[in-house]
């Protein structure tokens, strides 16, 4: 059984919208559609990325639309490059719908790469922080010289001649006292060493 009647071939597709546009004929819409659907089939395939189940749908939508504009036909204007602007305004729509897709997708991948970085900052805080105490620990246990020595030297970051000014002691009193220090807070905090 055919679905569409068959127009003769002497009637051109501008006469065929006219008559649908104007008189409403659906044998003329039919006629469009069966001298079309295949040739933008192949438009929509092309255009994207030869997904078959999309060019159908984007078949539909476009000859729904051509059913829905045929009031907005011109008189005279040639019915292929009317309908060929509707099909490319179908595939401009969905690039577009698609980069906001993809926008959204890398800002979602973005903020997920922010979270998991956030959570590792935060894992990193708080590590920093155990190890402070446990710093504070050891050095609140030192003499008040070797701790003075140390924050002076690795806090402060000053040369070791300005501490044994500071301290009034000999440099080698001060070396003597960091060396010491660094021993016990080598052995004290050996747990917190990374290459061990």
């Amino acid at each position: 059984m055919m679905l569409f009647t068959s127009f003769s071939h002497d009637e051109t597709d501008e006469q065929l919208m006219e008559r649908f546009a104007f008189r409403n004929s659906e044998k003329a819409f039919e006629e469009l559609y069966c001298r079309y659907a295949p040739r933008f089939k192949g438009f929509f395939m092309r255009m994207l990325s030869a997904d078959g189940a999309l060019a159908d749908d984007f078949l539909q939508e476009l000859f729904l639309r051509v059913y829905e504009a045929r009031g907005s036909y011109q008189h005279g204007k040639q019915f292929s490059t009317w309908a060929f602007a509707m099909a490319y305004n179908l595939c401009k729509n969905e690039y577009r719908h698609r980069d906001i897709v993809d926008e959204y997708r890398l800002q979602q991948s973005y903020t997920n790469e922010e979270d998991s970085y956030s959570s590792l900052e935060f894992e990193v805080a708080h590590d920093r922080q155990v190890f402070d105490r446990q710093l504070k620990k050891v050095l609140a246990g030192l003499t008040d010289e070797q701790r003075a020595a140390y924050t002076l030297r690795y806090e402060e970051e000053l040369p070791v001649q300005e501490i044994a000014q500071i301290l009034c002691c000999p440099e080698g009193t001060v070396k003597s006292r960091l060396y010491y220090t660094l021993k016990v807070l080598q052995r004290s905090l050996s747990d917190y060493n990374p290459q061990k």
